[in-house]
């Protein structure tokens, strides 16, 4: 049983142990509601009202490296080489299983190639491993084949979603009705499953003061899902940015226009299931999102909209259209521990240690960008020591764009302890007082007379060689208020081929508020990856499964289309940078939502390309064939 709509009236017995995988009794076929105001008014003073349901398909991580481990017992230490996003969540959950201290447990991730949310965790054949070479005494590897990764992995969730919107001739929504139903899968936790995170984000995307939102999460006979890339935020944001378009297109108005008109300044505190009936209006940290919606739509050339509009003689026809997205992602989550130190050696050595991996967002480059900033040398004066439980503190996994948000400002408290501590050394041979100096640039100097100064080596060379200076920082929760989100716009220009149904990607242009941009260059490449995720799932990609067993059928890349080098577009990335005043430097996280407005962007320039809206996922050329004979048949 796979369907939806089916299972919610005859729910399939369960197919995995409620105790490894608790969240059955919690979530199955269980209403989650964000309701304010009264929407049935809210339709009445309507002057337009549109209807409809949209279809989204499961989509897979599709990594360079499937999963893959080593692991080594010498009868007192474990050691296991993993392809994890976290080595610290694994140590501690590798010591739990297996009953061991924790210190006797070494969990190492030097290199991996590609993430997504797939390896937010050690899975199952690392204990496998484990326990084998516990066993045997010998260390033991195991890697999973292709289609081993399609078939055991977690995938992003599948989703039914039902929007009824009402707006008025000036473009003021009135009322926002959602039912959006949720394929579980055959197993969720409260890890890996967020019964409000669809629904969060309509709440809080535009003003509406008449809103009933439902989420309902189904377990079904799939595979389990779970992370992938932001993976409520595409699902949550097609339909309603589609929805969006409709009603801008009903009333004459432009859709740009209909966002900034409904545009939202404060948060509504949903995060909690317990409070989604409880609002509290609050501050968002930071928002630029209407600066975000403009540059994109400028940058792509938003005035030719209306130029392409009329129809050519030839099959080839063009359109433009535009998305926005909200995701509370980018602030660091819960628990928001994290550690980090620095050492200061004699010979001028510095160290970063961080318990972290750099899954290829270049997160050992940005903190130790964010160190080097504060003791005024250069980042490649820093030895990052990273993707080690041994001679690092706790450090967050690797996902839900934490890292930045969730390091940076225990690295940034580490680097300025150790500063501050050679100031001291430094203030003697300067013969100023420590709080005179400041760094820049390796030198160490009299912030009243820039000219005395000394290179930093030259304070190091105080240093007792035996011990090094050290510098340590921590992070503790964020407070309630203001509220924690990324944000940012995309615009797509497409051409669509009206007789073979092929649709070709222009051109996309995408504006994102990372707060401040630490490495600008890895933030573009950022988000050119995650609009290489979007396109995928608005074009390409679906899971096909075997109706009768539930298994997927399509476990390789000819069958499961990825898109290629040939598929993607030129991407114009603009970063917007306010900074965020309650991170290191003011940067936030925001790599991993990049693709959420990308599908809806391509879809709603497909409508202004052909007059079609698409409410199903992918949009592949065969749909656009029966689509254009459908209108062909009905005009």
């Amino acid at each position: 049983m796979i369907d939806l709509e089916e299972v919610l009236g005859s729910p399939p017995p369960a197919l995995v142990n409620d105790e490894e995988y608790p969240g059955r009794e919690r979530f199955d076929r269980k209403p989650f509601v964000i309701r304010r105001g009264d929407t049935a008014k809210g339709f009445t003073e309507a002057d337009v009202v549109i209807d409809d349901t949209y279809v989204t398909p499961t989509q897979y991580h599709a990594t360079i490296q499937t999963r893959a481990c080593v692991a080594s017992w010498d009868g007192e230490t474990l050691t296991v080489w993993d392809a994890a996003q976290g080595v610290w969540n694994s140590k501690l959950a590798f010591a739990k299983s297996f009953g061991l201290d924790p210190e006797r447990v070494r969990v190492i991730v030097e290199n991996l190639g590609g993430g997504f949310g797939s390896k937010a965790w050690s899975h199952r054949i690392s204990y496998y491993a484990a326990r084998l070479s516990m066993t045997t005494g010998k260390p033991v590897r195991m890697e999973q084949t292709r289609a081993e990764e399609f078939l055991v992995h977690p995938h992003r969730y599948d989703c039914r979603i039902r929007f009824k919107m009402g707006v008025r001739r000036d473009g003021t929504l009135t009322a926002i009705e959602e039912r959006a139903l949720v394929n579980i899968g055959a197993a969720a936790g409260s890890s890996n499953y967020n019964a409000n995170r669809i629904i969060w984000q309509t709440s809080n995307l535009y003003e509406c003061p008449n809103v009933y939102l439902e989420q309902i999460g189904v377990f079904t006979n799939l595979q389990m899902t779970g992370p992938t890339r932001a993976p409520f935020n595409m699902p949550a944001i097609f339909p309603l940015e589609m929805h969006i378009d409709r009603l801008a297109a009903a009333i004459g108005m432009d859709p740009l226009e209909i966002r900034l008109k409904n545009y939202k300044t404060h948060a509504s505190t949903h995060t909690k299931p317990e409070l989604m009936e409880q609002e509290m209006r609050v501050p968002w940290s930071n928002k630029q999102l209407d600066v975000c919606m403009r540059k994109a739509t400028d940058a792509i050339g938003w005035e030719r909209r209306k130029e392409q509009r009329n129809p050519s003689t030839g099959p080839r026809k063009r359109g433009i259209g535009m998305a926005a997205f909200i995701a509370h992602q980018g602030g660091g989550k819960s628990p928001n521990k994290a550690y980090a130190d620095v050492d200061i050696c004699r010979n001028g050595t510095i160290r970063l240690h961080i318990g972290v991996v750099d899954i290829g967002g270049g997160q050992k480059t940005i903190l130790a960008m964010i160190a080097a900033e504060e003791l005024g040398v250069h980042a490649g004066d820093i030895e990052v020591i990273y993707g080690d439980t041994r001679d690092t503190r706790y450090g967050p996994a690797c996902h839900t764009s934490r890292v930045t948000a969730e390091m940076g400002p225990p690295v940034l408290q580490a680097a300025a302890e150790a500063r501050d501590k050679l100031f001291v050394l430094a203030a003697r041979q300067l013969k100023a007082q420590p709080s005179e100096l400041a760094s820049c640039d390796g030198l160490i100097y009299v912030k009243a007379c820039p000219q005395q100064s000394i290179p930093f080596a030259a304070a190091c060379a105080g240093i007792d060689a035996a011990n090094p200076i050290s510098g340590s920082g921590s992070r503790e929760s964020n407070p309630d208020s203001p509220l924690f989100s990324s944000f940012g716009a995309q615009a797509a220009e497409v051409e669509v081929d009206t007789e073979t149904g092929g649709i070709s990607i222009v051109r996309m242009t995408a504006a994102q508020d990372f707060g401040k941009a630490i490495n600008p260059k890895l933030c573009v490449s950022q988000v050119v990856g995650g609009i290489e995720f979007g396109v995928g799932y608005a074009l390409s990609e679906e899971g096909i499964y075997d109706p009768k067993t539930g298994r997927m059928l399509n476990t390789n890349f000819h069958q499961y289309r990825v898109p290629t080098s040939l598929d993607m577009p030129p991407i114009d990335a603009i970063l917007v940078e306010g900074g965020d005043p309650y991170f290191a430097f003011g940067a936030r996280g925001g790599a991993e939502v990049t693709n959420a407005p990308t599908a809806a962007a391509i879809g709603n320039a497909i409508a202004d390309a052909i007059g079609i809206w698409f409410t199903e996922l992918p949009v592949t050329p065969d749909k656009v064939l029966e689509a254009l004979k459908a209108r062909r048949l009905q005009d």
